[in-house]
């Protein structure tokens, strides 16, 4: 399974985020992909703690038995991209409880671009 195939065929993917002591957190998030990027976004908006942990680092890795991916993050605000990210998390969690607020502004707002490393 190559690194794309992973984001676009996991359901909930685990986030590996840096704490300042410098340990490390794995939570549960949704991921799509659009285009050939994966991108992932806080359904709790910005006061979400491995949100503002990727933000500030601007580092994460996700965590799968086996591997481990390994990626940068970047905050994304260009409307066509959101539209487009809205309609991959619609599509690919529809009818799951929880589609409804990663579509909602303040989860829009927290958008952000998986770059892959070595992508």
């Amino acid at each position: 399974m190559t690194d794309l195939d992973y984001f676009a065929k996991t359901g909930v993917a685990r986030i590996a985020t840096e704490t300042r002591a410098g340990g490390e957190i794995e939570t549960p998030i949704w991921v799509v992909v659009v285009s050939g990027v994966p991108y992932v976004r806080s359904g709790y908006g910005p006061e979400s703690k491995w949100y503002r942990r990727a933000v500030r680092s601007g580092h994460v890795a996700f965590v799968d038995p086996g591997h481990r991916y390994e990626a940068g993050v970047a905050l994304v605000a260009d409307e066509p991209t959101l539209n487009a990210v809205d309609a991959a998390y619609r599509a690919k969690y529809a009818g799951q409880s929880g589609t409804r607020e990663m579509v909602a502004r303040s989860a829009r707002d927290c958008t952000l671009r998986v770059e892959l490393a070595g992508s």
